[in-house]
């Protein structure tokens, strides 16, 4: 039975009605977050809100109950 399921990274593709992508790097064993590409300032933003929202909800936390294989 499984008994350990936590996220450790994660590469998240974004992107903005101009065309602009950015990858956001979660790494949620470490509690923190950055970007690779070429994005603006605005869609930098979002992301950050993201990036802190996925952090507080999934750093640490064991999924193992959570998933199923059907």
């Amino acid at each position: 039975m499984l008994t350990k399921f936590i996220f450790n990274k994660a590469k998240y593709l974004a992107s903005d009605e101009n065309g602009n992508e950015v990858f956001l790097i979660v790494d949620y064993e470490n509690n923190k977050y950055s970007f690779e590409g070429k994005g603006t300032g605005k869609l930098r933003e979002e992301l950050v809100l993201i990036a802190k929202s996925l952090l507080k909800r999934k750093h640490n936390v064991n999924f193992a109950d959570h998933v199923r294989v059907y």
